[in-house]
């Protein structure tokens, strides 16, 4: 059996620039210097006006990776080096997809704002010639595909999208096994190896579970088969039921590391709260039951884990499930605060709706992370990569120009904070539409 789908056209003047009169600097009216804020509908507010300001890179028509807040014409940081503006020599594509969500997502929730308009026509042409076609083997991708579909009320094209990720993604499983594997990079580092066969486990279980819901909501019941195969197999082959968590690395075979063991034993916030939303969010849209206890049991242990921050709030960076990289069964990670962590706020909220807010205090406790210790307050108002456990700023110890400090917004941060601002504001009807 096959598929065949077309596709909706593209937008005629897509890769083309859009001219428009968005914003280069924060207005003078802008939010008060160093002023944090706990209305989450204001904070939305100021990071993507911030962003419209700041995050548009003019030379490759694509949405910058980072921006200084001590000097904005200074982007795309890293430790040893940041491109000037209009100078890029690096890019994220990434970072439209998210965006876009965002804009779109703001603009479902205010009808009647006209301010992002602007924004979305200049980034929509570049979004939809990157992700028009995606079959990029991340999990998490379907389920923003999903948001952009509904958001942007753009049916029928980002349908088409999802359809052909989804037939891309069951062409890639190994019918045995039910996963897509092959060779992996250890990690996204400058460091990394790679190992001969093996899988990423979040993308590996978040797939899976993709093509359960995509099976389901487009009738496609050999994709809901192989998806909870997929599924059942990472979750015998990484969960680990002693810290009720999910490790990185599966490899299959590897000349050097052996064969079917869990390798990269670190669990990570970021990755556990899209590992736990996928399993809400398909859960609750095909009645997997099973899905559903998964979760709950993850954010049930997550409530008392070593890995809460009980001094600061929120979560330390990582938990080691057992031995990795020199470190032992249990040792803990706490020397930064990771933005991303905030998966884990979009994960424990759908969960409160289906679990009548059975984890409202921890829901509670991620938000007042997010505002007030996550934020980077006015001006240039956004979210980091990372901070000190206690909320400052990162020391930055090889940079050659003051202030030595990781001061820079991120657009990856940014915009995972939206998704988790946005999902605390709006997200009963995500999970159930006929409400």
């Amino acid at each position: 059996m096959f598929t065949v789908f077309t596709r909706a056209p593209f937008n005629p003047n897509e890769g083309k620039p859009v001219k428009s009169d968005v914003q280069k600097s924060v207005p003078a009216t802008g939010p008060a210097p160093g002023k944090r804020t706990n209305d989450l509908n204001e904070l939305v507010s100021q990071v993507l006006n911030d962003m419209s300001a700041h995050s548009w890179d003019e030379q490759y028509h694509t949405t910058l990776i980072n921006w200084r807040k001590s000097d904005v014409n200074q982007v795309n940081c890293g430790p040893n080096h940041c491109d000037q503006r209009g100078h890029s020599t690096r890019k994220d594509s990434l970072n439209d997809l998210r965006l876009l969500e965002n804009l779109y997502w703001y603009k479902d929730r205010h009808p009647g704002d006209t301010s992002m308009d602007a924004y979305i026509q200049r980034l929509l042409p570049t979004t939809q010639q990157e992700w028009g076609h995606t079959v990029q083997n991340k999990g998490w991708i379907y389920f923003t595909l999903l948001r952009m579909r509904d958001f942007s009320h753009d049916t029928a094209y980002w349908s088409q999208t999802l359809l052909g990720w989804a037939t891309a993604e069951y062409k890639l499983l190994d019918p045995k096994l039910g996963l897509p594997h092959g060779g992996v990079d250890s990690s996204a580092g400058s460091d990394k190896f790679r190992l001969q066969d093996g899988y990423r486990v979040d993308h590996a279980l978040e797939t899976s579970l993709a093509l359960v819901d995509a099976g389901t909501r487009f009738h496609h019941p050999e994709w809901v088969d192989a998806g909870k195969r997929g599924a059942d197999v990472v979750i015998k082959q990484a969960y680990n039921k002693q810290y009720h968590l999910f490790g990185r690395i599966y490899i299959l075979s590897d000349p050097r590391f052996g064969n079917n063991k869990l390798l990269d034993t670190q669990a990570r916030m970021g990755e556990t709260g899209q590992e736990i939303e996928a399993l809400v969010r398909t859960g609750v849209y095909t009645h997997n039951q099973a899905y559903l206890s998964l979760a709950k049991e993850m954010l049930d242990n997550l409530q008392t884990s070593p890995l809460r921050d009980t001094t600061n709030g929120g979560f330390h960076f990582k938990l080691y499930l057992g031995p990795y990289q020199g470190y032992k069964t249990g040792h803990l990670d706490t020397s930064i605060k990771e933005t991303r962590q905030l998966h884990v706020l979009i994960a424990t909220h759908l969960a409160n709706l289906v679990f009548n807010n059975r984890w409202a205090g921890l829901e509670h406790d991620l938000v007042q992370v997010a505002t007030q210790r996550l934020f980077l307050p006015a001006p240039v108002p956004g979210f980091s990569y990372r901070v000190k456990p206690d909320g400052a700023m990162y020391p930055c110890k090889s940079c050659k120009t003051a202030p030595q400090l990781e001061d820079w917004i991120t657009s990856e941060a940014d915009n995972i904070a939206l998704e988790a601002m946005q999902t605390v504001l709006s997200a009963r009807q995500q999970l159930f539409p006929d409400a």
